[in-house]
């Protein structure tokens, strides 16, 4: 029976009918990859519908070429014991198809449909791999054509196939749910895992975290939750080098989907670097609960534990979203969002100090001058952090430094010099500065955060204010138009704040579409007294002390002016900018809601921030001082007698005094 079995299924392999079918299946794919040329044979629909044998010879050597290129795989074909497509269903469409295997495990590759041109050229052309940005690459590849012939006809070759095979994806409605963007292989795989099982199969699936967090696979990820069909999702880091040769740092997961049949609670585990660690990491989630935190995209938070969940879910219950997309009124600070300049693509405007001194103009300290031409510093993330944009400066940088993206510290010495400000690498003429902001911002500074971060630093969300000025494309901005935007910058600077991104981030890029995500008051939360002292509002308690902080500098006395202090800038005490912080970080625990022991455990999962503290003053300072405020103010607020007496903690902004 068992040779029978196999005779037979040899014949239907060679049979007519079958070739016939491959045939078909091929064409269809075909038409999609195929470059649309004038003289190209072309794969219309009557292809599909012509007996094999009349189909033109041309169109059929198309077909098989671009079939051996691309390694067309029908699973219907493959597997007809597994698949059936009835009369009038389209091949290799999930909707044509009837039946799926029990069970697909796999570990797919990882990699992005389009070409990278650094990768191509790294074993081929060293100076096309290691050109000092996309344009002179660009310009060097374009002139092989001439010196080195074949190497262009073999790029040009690659290139077209890989922009094949993203319209086959992308266009070919095989993958409705993962062909969009920047496509990766992983997440294709994912999909077609989930298309090729039966309605009660499970799938099981590694793949970079990235499947449940990322923007280009919110749809995917998204649809699974809300059909309920998410069985297991367990992200792990590479600390124990599962994977010998992936980095240490990246993460991976493996996740676990039916075919159609509904799982109430999902399981989730989280930075997991042992397998034998997940029946005690574990915990469950409903569909439900990972929506109220994600509801523009469906992807997932990233809890390091059942706790974070709990703490984490509450706040989003108290508190929208920044942005809820598709909802009128889900925008109340009414914010926008932009980059100024791409440091890839915008390279042709920037100029270097040397650029500058060439043409003849004079340095002030932060901007080049020449007659009526200016030409303003470019901030790049590195050189900002919390309420401070001299952070960091390219003046004395080592080249050790700037290989690993390091900048020098300026030192609390020389904050105290309200007139240093941070040198940077390129400059940006006025002209083109105001271009790039545009006619909607009309205030003198601009705010924005760190694009690139990481979930083991010491901070994750790292905002800022600065000049009005150049910005790189690692500065993320952001502009509210309404409430207090002293009262948004400390919240978005907050421990509170900065907890609910840890839960968000995956990777190390913080993408709009997280930061959308994460929950924040509104502005007229700011409004409201301030519970330990009723007298004033949160806006009036909250404001004098970010002015105190961001104001350190000459250059941000317009921001300092829109909160209506026209003073000089406050002097840089350490000490003192250490206790504003946590009155403020104290504040925001409050209008979160957080109890006690959730304030505790959320500064407690700040453990690089503890490390430093105990390194430069012997103990979790920042800790001490901010359950300080928050332990006085909770008396306060719940003693009305205290209140009575007028017993609150006032504000204790100091007035500024004038730089020598």
């Amino acid at each position: 029976d068992v040779h029978l079995q196999e005779q037979r299924f040899r014949a239907l392999e060679g049979s007519e009918e079958m070739r016939a079918a491959l045939f078909e299946a091929d064409a269809w794919c075909a038409a999609f990859v195929q470059r649309k040329v004038p003289g190209a044979s072309a794969i219309t629909q009557s292809v599909l519908t012509t007996a094999l044998d009349a189909v033109d010879p041309a169109v059929r050597r198309e077909v098989e070429d671009l079939a051996a290129r691309h390694r067309f795989f029908h699973w219907h074909l493959e597997f007809p014991e597994i698949f059936d497509v009835p009369d009038g269903g389209a091949p290799d469409t999930p909707t044509g198809w009837r039946g799926g295997f029990g069970c697909v495990v796999g570990n797919p590759p990882w990699e992005r449909v389009k070409l990278q041109e650094q990768e191509f050229f790294a074993q081929r052309d060293a100076a096309i791999a290691n050109a000092a940005n996309a344009a002179k690459r660009k310009a060097l590849i374009k002139k092989l054509v001439d010196d080195n012939p074949v190497l262009s006809d073999e790029f040009l070759a690659e290139k077209r196939k890989a922009e094949g095979e993203s319209s086959f994806l992308r266009l070919s409605g095989r993958y409705p749910l993962t062909g969009r963007g920047d496509v990766n292989t992983y997440s294709v795989f994912a999909e077609t895992f989930r298309t090729i099982i039966w309605p009660d199969g499970r799938m099981g699936i590694i793949t970079p975290t990235g499947l449940a967090t990322d923007a280009t696979t919110a749809a995917f990820f998204s649809d699974t939750l809300r059909t309920e069909r998410l069985a297991a999702f367990y992200d792990f880091d590479n600390e124990a080098k599962i994977f010998p040769n992936v980095h240490h740092a990246f993460r991976f997961a493996v996740t676990s989907m039916t075919g159609g049949a509904r799982v109430e609670r999902s399981r989730f585990g989280f930075l997991i670097r042992h397998v034998e660690e997940v029946p005690n990491r574990r915990f469950d989630l409903a569909a439900s609960e990972v929506l109220l935190l994600n509801p523009n995209t469906g992807t997932l938070p990233l809890f390091r534990a059942r706790r974070d969940a709990e703490i984490t879910l509450g706040i989003y219950r108290r508190h929208p979203v920044l942005i809820r997309e598709g909802d009128l009124g889900g925008n109340p600070w009414e914010l926008s969002f932009g980059t100024l300049f791409h440091m890839a693509n915008d390279s042709g405007i920037f100029r270097t100090a040397d650029d500058l001194t060439a043409l003849g103009a004079s340095f002030d300290g932060w901007a080049w001058t020449n007659g009526p031409h200016r030409w303003f510093p470019l901030y790049e993330a590195k050189m900002l952090s919390h309420y401070d944009h001299r952070f960091a400066t390219y003046e004395g940088a080592t080249q050790a430094q700037l290989n690993v993206g390091s900048l020098p510290r300026i030192t609390d010495s020389q904050h105290e010099d309200p007139r240093i400000e941070p040198v940077a690498h390129y400059w940006v003429s006025e002209t083109d500065v105001g271009k790039a902001v545009g006619v909607g911002w009309n205030r003198g500074w601009l705010m924005g955060w760190r694009k690139i971060t990481n979930a083991g630093n010491e901070r994750t969300f790292v905002p800022a204010v600065f000049p009005r000025a150049a910005a790189g494309d690692s500065v993320l901005l952001v502009m509210p138009s309404e409430g207090s935007a002293a009262c948004f910058i400390a919240t978005l600077s907050s421990m509170a704040f900065d907890y609910v991104a840890r839960q968000k981030l995956s990777g190390t890029n913080f993408q709009y579409f997280v930061t959308k995500q994460l929950a924040c008051p509104t502005p007229a939360t700011f409004d409201e007294p301030t519970p330990w002292q009723p007298e004033i509002t949160l806006a009036e308690y909250i404001t004098p002390r970010v002015v105190e902080l961001v104001y350190t500098s000459h250059r941000m006395a317009p921001f300092a002016r829109d909160f209506g202090h026209d003073g000089p800038p406050f002097p840089w005490n350490p000490d003192r900018r250490a206790l504003l912080k946590a009155e403020l970080d104290a504040a925001m625990f409050h209008i979160y809601g957080l109890t006690r022991d959730e304030v505790e455990h959320v500064l407690d999962s700040f453990p690089v921030v503890r490390k430093y503290d105990e390194r430069d003053y012997g103990e979790y300072r920042t800790k001490r001082l901010v359950l300080t405020s928050y332990d006085l103010w909770e008396t306060v607020r719940c003693s009305p007698t205290l209140q009575a007496l007028q017993l609150t903690p006032r504000p204790r902004v100091t007035q500024p005094t004038p730089p020598e």
